[in-house]
């Protein structure tokens, strides 16, 4: 099992209910809490460098944001970082967020082991991802394992990211249009895109662009 386990939540609440748990039930020797992802990576680098790594590291997607700047402001961002450095330590993501689009990208791009939603039985669900991913297997959620196998999840595409990083950075949606026809880059129509837009707000649940382009972000889809 492991002995030295990061955990990175920004609910007190809930942060040490996982410390309890891991520390009492699992035996885990050393238990690190970090409420932000920006010094979650500070002190996972530390460990690297001092040449004692975490063995397990378990985080939230989202975050609060408050007066500090982030430069990591969600557990994507870290995640990032974290396997663009090379380090293949087991991430456990523990989260409310439950789109398919967002689950399925992390587990079957093998950027984590596991994804355990959060609810009632989170702590007891969380215990038996952490005993599963110590046995070499990767563990999914009932409950999320059942909405992948839909056939009608949404797919997020690269047409899709490039459609949500032309608005992040400002673009009109005649813009867009105009620079996907120059650039052959198909559907190029403004009523495609606007239908494009309207069924990226449906799945991420957005009122507006504004919010829209937000939630990308905080999921770590652009």
């Amino acid at each position: 099992m492991y002995n030295k386990v990061m955990v990175i939540e920004d609910l007190d609440s809930i942060s040490y209910g996982i410390d309890a748990m891991l520390r009492n039930k699992l035996k885990v020797a050393q238990v690190v809490l970090s409420q932000y992802c920006d010094d979650a990576y500070l002190k996972f680098l530390k460990a690297e460098r001092d040449h004692l790594p975490f063995d397990l590291i378990i985080t939230d997607l989202c975050f609060t944001k408050d007066h500090r700047d982030s430069r990591l402001p969600s557990g994507n961002e870290f995640i990032k970082k974290v396997r663009d450095i090379g380090s293949r330590v087991p991430i456990i993501v523990c989260s409310v967020e439950d789109k398919p689009t967002v689950v399925k990208k992390l587990m079957h791009s093998n950027l984590i082991s596991g994804y355990v939603l959060k609810g009632r039985k989170g702590l007891k669900h969380l215990m038996e991802a952490i005993q599963t991913v110590n046995n070499g297997e990767s563990y999914l959620s009932q409950e999320l394992a059942d909405s992948l196998k839909r056939k009608d999840i949404f797919e997020i595409e690269d047409y899709d990211v490039r459609l949500l990083l032309h608005l992040s950075e400002g673009w009109t949606q005649d813009e867009i249009s105009k620079h996907f026809h120059e650039n052959n880059i198909s559907p190029s129509s403004l009523s495609s895109i606007e239908k494009k837009l309207n069924r990226l707000k449906d799945e991420l649940k957005a009122k507006n662009t504004i919010q829209l382009v937000a939630t990308a972000k905080d999921l770590g889809l652009i």
